[in-house]
């Protein structure tokens, strides 16, 4: 027979190993990996700027013990570069999981994984595909609640701004160009996003006709001629931009080839923020409300 204090500890013990298994999960990562996650992490190494972001949006920076030289979020240890990953500075933050990109990004998945790391993949291309990552890492730091409140806003953010479009004839919406190329003399080709990417579902939704939209590549971005550019002569251009804004928009205006483009002569060319604009997570959907004032003038 079991002595009472024996008994005691069996069943604490039982309870703790109950509570364990049921909060051990396994998930599909945005690579289609099968992550295999134990607990909720408690250290985390964001090795991605955009992975960043969903942890801020969720309330977990606390949480975040790296990050790259290439992320804003400075309250964490700096692991150096996004590729080639420092394996051994992360192994030294003894992390519960580190989050990464795919793309260029994903070869170093398997060197984490090499080291008894656990990885897990950001990589969304639309704004769906945002949402569902929400939903998933609700799953995986056990805050569903949480995740799914975002998760709906988000929806109705997107819903309420589609009926509010919806209403506009396609004659009368703005054609859009997108880029993220800095617009200068040396520029050779333009970045734009077409479809499949989350911008291009951006300036779509907000109201606007995007005229990369026919073309795709890579996660839906692509290259395009300066040639296609002036054929096209877009009534609002957009630009995300590094560094001064009112230095961009100078460089805009002095451009041999743009200061002939109808957006230029209107004043429709608006520089945002470049590296906001490019991680795909949940902050870029406030940029529906600021393409339609681009678009509309704030109507």
């Amino acid at each position: 027979m079991f002595r009472s204090g024996t008994l005691r500890r069996f069943l604490a013990l039982f309870v703790l190993l109950s509570t364990v298994l049921s909060l051990a999960i396994a998930v599909v990562d945005d690579a289609g990996r099968i992550v295999n996650i134990p607990m909720p992490p408690r250290r985390v190494v964001s090795a991605a700027p955009s992975a960043t972001r969903y942890l801020q949006a969720l309330g977990l920076e606390n949480r975040i013990v790296g990050v790259t030289a290439w992320d804003n979020y400075r309250k964490a240890e700096n692991i150096g570069n996004m590729v080639p990953l420092n394996i051994e500075k992360i192994y030294s933050l003894k992390p519960d999981i580190v989050f990464t990109f795919g793309g260029f990004q994903f070869p170093e998945v398997e060197k984490l994984e090499k080291a008894n790391l656990t990885a897990y993949v950001l990589n969304a291309n639309t704004l769906t595909d945002i949402i569902k990552a929400v939903g998933q890492l609700g799953a995986v730091f056990n805050i569903k609640a949480k995740a799914d409140k975002i998760s709906q806003e988000l929806r109705d953010k997107m819903a309420e701004m589609g009926q509010k479009t919806s209403k506009i004839p396609l004659e009368n919406r703005p054609t859009v160009f997108f880029t993220i190329t800095i617009p200068d003399e040396k520029a050779k080709e333009l970045w734009t996003a077409g479809t499949g990417s989350y911008v291009n579902e951006l300036i779509v939704i907000a109201g606007g006709r995007n005229i990369a939209a026919p073309y795709s590549g890579n996660n839906g971005w692509l290259s395009v001629s300066w040639e296609w550019l002036v054929k096209q002569d877009p009534d609002v251009i957009v630009i995300g931009g590094y560094g001064d804004p009112k230095e961009i928009e100078k460089t805009v205006k002095n451009h041999s080839i743009m200061k002939n483009l109808k957006a230029v002569k209107n004043g429709k060319v608006f520089v945002i923020d470049g590296d906001e604009i490019s991680q795909a997570a949940p902050h870029v959907f406030k940029y529906l409300d600021i393409f339609y004032n681009f678009f509309y003038g704030g109507k």
